[in-house]
């Protein structure tokens, strides 16, 4: 039911226009009462910008509620950020009811609507979820005055909350708990019922991580929990906007992960760290350190620091040095509290730093161009021009080898991957780079390959400053703990290219005159979403050889592959069902296709399926290089497709809104799909 407009409160900012800058100054607000019903429009991006503003519609509170120091509240900041990047003004709507912030979005009186939601809050809404902004987890809460309790202790007693932040799984949780239901007013902010838990005015709650940090005196809160798996928070769009949802996704994967920058730079140690409950990690975007894919951020230390905050219950922030910024440097000048570089320490400055313990070693291997010699010795590398990265050229500078190395090739911008292109340009004859790093890039070129082992079995470490004597303490414990208990060796085998799909040694039987096992399955899916059964079938064999039970170390399962994140977001309660898997496969490479809507139906399907490997932002990158080239960008042979290809040059996709990029692999996953869905179409008929 339409909401009461009249209790609507409408917010105008203006942006200060200034051509020298690269974001604009920060934007001033008047408020303004709503007399009458607000205006409504379903356009797009360019009717967004035809029409000046940015209309956000929030939650209870949203504009009023203080934010501690030196954080950006609900994510007003980034806000105002994208809507410079878009060209628009800010036009706030402040919706009265947390549960008709939908509606609002809906009908056509905001743009983008920005809560604390989830995708499964979503679902069956004509709304769809962006990139996460974040992650939280969500507790049970009591305040002060309460004794010391155990979850146990609660048990049948009630807990008052607003029912419209509650998703299935924190419903079932409670459940479990035996706890009844008591709902709130919709009216409150959610600080405010966190606020009344410590005033004693409301016994037991629920409260998100992230809402919890907003409130200044949150120490004294008792907390139980988290209730259920973390979860990502999303802003929301209309379903039909894909062109705003993509220009979103863009800006919020470039500006506020890549681009990201702790607010002040301040060495921390662990009692600071757990007070502001946030853990800064200086990193790179690399393909063995952090790197956007399908289902998200992925990336082994991402993955391990992400492992490393849930457990101490932390919130974990990037820190990405720009360009020519050496990444200890950022660190030393406490940018961040841990550095996880997937590189060696560099010998030079391993006095200045805290070292943990290693959590993995590694080989430094010589990679050469293809067209050299076969017989490559240690020896041969004597004297020659060698690239690699700064802490690895620290190594070289120091081994026994006459004539030494030529390590012009370095540099604060030149990681592993950076150096192995400048071998593939023919600008130096070698580069030595870190096994894992070669591995992963010789999988997918053949203008490479290995030479002679230069060093082996060099330690990885997380470096920290020396004035982090307990964060480093925490951090050696952990990281002996994730080598006993498989964590490194899950994480090696799902990011560093060491693993294989987990298929039965026997593929399922396929009934005679069918193509699958499961082809009447496959033909209803694609019915209901406008596709080609034979085509869902091609994606299913290479993701899992038609194996339901398939599954990987990083938690991707079925028939499609599903990572846990989009298995939930997809309403997928068994990802090992066929008729589940199959049916959520289709609707999710359906909505990989309608965000090529305008393009020609082949070049709309080879997007979509490239989109399902590397992610739809590095399709987009790749479209948009393939305009700097002078190819089209919707075309997919011989156009994007050779885009790709050079979008796998680390230094080409840092350019990009999305990063680094294993695209080389993406271009050669579509293409061997699209062969053997041409095999199929040849051998059985269309559904």
């Amino acid at each position: 039911m339409p909401s009461d407009h009249r209790n609507e409160t409408r917010l105008t900012t203006s942006r200060t226009r200034n051509r020298g800058r690269r974001i604009a100054a920060a934007l001033v607000a008047a408020i303004v009462l709503a007399t009458g019903c607000s205006k409504r429009s379903l356009g797009g991006l360019e009717t967004i910008r035809q029409r000046g503003s940015l209309r956000v519609a929030v939650r209870p509170g949203f504009l009023t509620s203080p934010a501690p120091p030196g954080e950006n509240g609900d994510h007003t900041t980034e806000l105002q950020h994208l809507a410079a990047r878009l060209g628009v003004e800010i036009e706030w709507l402040e919706i009265r009811r947390n549960d008709e912030l939908i509606a609002a979005l809906e009908d056509g009186r905001a743009d983008l609507a920005v809560s604390r939601l989830s995708a499964a809050a979503l679902l069956g809404s004509k709304t769809t979820a962006t990139s996460p902004i974040g992650w939280v987890d969500d507790y049970l809460i009591t305040g002060p005055a309460m004794p010391d309790l155990t979850v146990e202790d609660l048990r049948g007693g009630n807990v008052h909350v607003q029912v419209s932040g509650l998703s299935p799984s924190l419903r079932r949780a409670l459940t479990e708990l035996e706890l009844g239901v008591v709902p709130l007013a919709e009216e409150l902010a959610a600080e405010e019922v966190v606020a009344r838990v410590i005033r004693g005015e409301i016994g037991l709650s629920v409260a998100d991580s992230g809402v919890i940090e907003r409130v200044a005196d949150s120490q004294r809160l008792q907390l139980f929990g988290p209730l259920v798996e973390r979860r990502p928070v999303v802003w929301a769009v209309r379903t039909a906007n894909n062109q705003l949802r993509r220009a979103i996704d863009d800006f919020l994967f470039a500006e506020a992960v890549l681009t990201r920058r702790s607010k002040s730079g301040a060495c921390r140690d662990l009692g600071q760290i757990r007070s502001a409950r946030v853990l800064r990690v200086v990193t790179r975007n690399s393909p063995t350190t952090c790197y956007v894919a399908r289902g998200g951020l992925e990336g082994f230390e991402y993955e391990l620091a992400i492992a490393f905050a849930k457990e101490q219950r932390m919130r974990l922030e990037l820190s990405i040095p720009p360009p020519g910024i050496d990444p200890l440097d950022w660190l030393e000048e406490g940018y961040g509290d841990i550095a996880m570089l997937h590189e060696p320490v560099p010998p030079s400055r391993a006095g200045a730093f805290f070292v943990s313990e290693p959590y993995r070693r590694v080989d430094l291997v010589s990679l050469i161009s293809q067209h050299s010699d076969a017989a490559i010795t240690f020896g041969d590398l004597a004297g020659r021009s060698v690239a690699a990265s700064p802490p690895v050229s620290d190594i070289l500078s120091l081994l026994p080898v006459e004539p030494a190395f030529d390590l012009t090739a370095s540099g604060f911008d030149l990681d592993a991957f950076s150096a192995m292109q400048v071998v593939s340009r023919g600008e130096v004859f070698a580069a030595v780079v870190d096994d894992d790093a070669a591995r992963l890039e010789l999988d997918n070129r053949t203008d490479l390959q290995r030479g002679p082992v230069v060093l082996p079995d060099v330690p990885l470490v997380w470096i920290l400053n020396t004035s982090s004597p307990e964060l480093g303490r925490l951090v050696d414990d952990f990281l002996r703990r994730a080598r006993a208990s498989g964590l490194v060796s899950q994480l090696t085998h799902k990011n560093l290219g060491t693993w294989k799909l987990h298929v039965s040694p026997r593929l399922p039987p396929v009934p005679e005159g069918d193509l699958t096992p499961f082809d009447e399955y496959l033909t209803w899916a694609a019915r209901q979403n406008g596709l080609d059964w034979r085509l869902l079938a091609s994606l299913m064999y290479e993701e899992s050889r038609f194996d339901p039970d398939a599954v990987g170390p990083g938690g991707s399962a079925g028939l499609f592959q599903f990572m846990p994140f989009t298995w939930r977001e997809l309403g997928v309660e068994d990802p090992h069902h066929p008729g589940e898997a199959i049916e959520a496969g289709a609707r999710y490479l359906r909505s990989l296709m309608d965000q090529f809507a305008d393009l020609d139906l082949p070049d709309r399907v080879a997007m979509a399926i490239a989109s399902y490997n590397v992610g739809p932002r590095h399709v987009f990158d790749a479209r948009r290089l393939a305009v700097e080239m002078g190819f089209d960008p919707n075309r997919w042979l011989g156009n994007v497709e050779t885009a790709m290809y050079i979008l796998d040059d680390p230094e080409v996709a840092r350019r990009f809104p999305a990063g680094v990029c294993r695209c080389r692999r993406g271009a050669a996953y579509t293409r061997r799909i699209l062969r053997r869905y041409a095999a199929y179409a040849e051998q059985f008929p269309p559904a």
